[in-house]
């Protein structure tokens, strides 16, 4: 079939190529003035892919970018091409698949792959695979490399997911969620979220603190949050113990005046309210595993302070982020009379 060359989009993720090569766009273009003939490209249709701040359907150029290249400078309007599948895909989730049967094409002729371009796909796919559903072996298989080239490449990568991924789990399970739950959010079995909230160990924190080490290099060399930190290191003291090490003071009368955010707890966020008027809050009305409802969670002060006094905590927003996964969406509907409740922590 032939396309319209205007209608193709080169996406500079799903297509690998470190530039494109003038020298291979200007042969093509002398050999286009002879009359030769060229095999088509190869394209895809997808749909929500990402334009402008919106979404919008696209056919996507697997292979060919540079035939494409060529057809354009000579002024053609329409090019041979072939889909590599006959309905169109979901961008949205299947980039790596995308990136992948590029990647396939290119090893073969043309323009061949650099080991920089294989890299940089490794490393996309990498990043992009948050779950780590394609194995260091399968992607050097699909990029023709050996697999410590590949582990060499994205090793970096890996660490911090894994990292990122564990520090979740331990949160959200010290905020009262399920381990059912806590999987579903980091996708991973229920039993590999129970190994590592049994395993993981943050006995070092002590150590650190000995050595004078300040609580931000601590969250820094464990790549978490400075609440979750604050969290481990007061784990077992008493709510009074808690207030004397944030340097808080405990006001025991009952006005209460905060004329700062405590930097500590909670993200920048609108309407944002003091740490320590939740945690006062949380003292007199709460004991140590309460269940606390923040129906407007925002910047999350009320789960980062749940976090370090002990208490389970739901949190439910119109907005949702990654950055936070113990916000759930939730819409109040003032005729059901309720909110979603925890389970029971298994």
């Amino acid at each position: 079939m032939e396309v319209n060359i205007a209608d193709l989009t080169w996406s500079t993720f799903i297509y690998p190529r470190e530039a494109k090569n003038e020298k291979t766009v200007k042969a093509y273009i002398e050999t286009l003035a002879i009359g030769a003939k060229f095999p088509p490209i190869k394209i895809q249709r997808v749909f929500n892919y990402p334009h402008e701040n919106e979404k919008i359907e696209a056919r996507l150029i697997l292979d060919g970018i540079h035939r494409w290249l060529a057809f354009k400078e000579c002024g053609f309007k329409k090019i041979a091409a072939v889909e590599w599948k006959k309905e169109p895909l979901n961008y949205e989730i299947n980039q790596i698949a995308l990136l992948l049967e590029a990647a396939r094409c290119n090893l073969r002729h043309g323009d061949r792959l650099s080991p920089r371009d294989k890299k940089q796909i490794a490393r996309d796919i990498a990043t992009s695979d948050q779950q780590c559903t394609w194995t260091e072996k399968a992607l050097a298989e699909r990029l023709g490399v050996i697999q410590q080239t590949i582990n060499t490449w994205i090793s970096d990568i890996r660490a911090r997911q894994r990292t990122g991924r564990e520090i979740i789990i331990i949160r959200l399970n010290r905020l009262g969620w399920s381990q059912g739950q806590i999987a579903e959010v980091v996708g991973i079995s229920q039993g590999r979220v129970a190994q590592i909230i049994n395993n993981t160990n943050f006995g070092e924190i002590n150590n650190l603190l000995t050595q004078g080490r300040e609580m931000d290099y601590i969250a820094r060399h464990y790549h978490m949050d400075l609440a979750l930190a604050w969290a481990l290191r007061l784990e077992g003291k008493t709510d009074q113990e808690k207030f004397k090490e944030l340097d808080w003071g405990l006001r025991t009368w009952d006005e209460w005046n905060f004329n700062e955010c405590d930097e500590r707890f909670g993200d920048d966020w609108p309407g944002r309210i003091p740490a320590q008027l939740v945690a006062h809050t949380l003292f007199y009305f709460t004991n140590p595993g309460d269940l606390v409802l923040d129906p407007m969670a925002g910047g999350c002060v009320v789960s980062d302070v749940c976090l370090v006094f002990e208490r389970r905590c739901q949190s439910f927003d119109l907005v949702t982020r990654e950055s936070r996964p113990e916000i759930k969406y939730h819409h109040w509907n003032s005729q059901e009379g309720h909110w979603p409740s925890t389970k029971r922590r298994i």
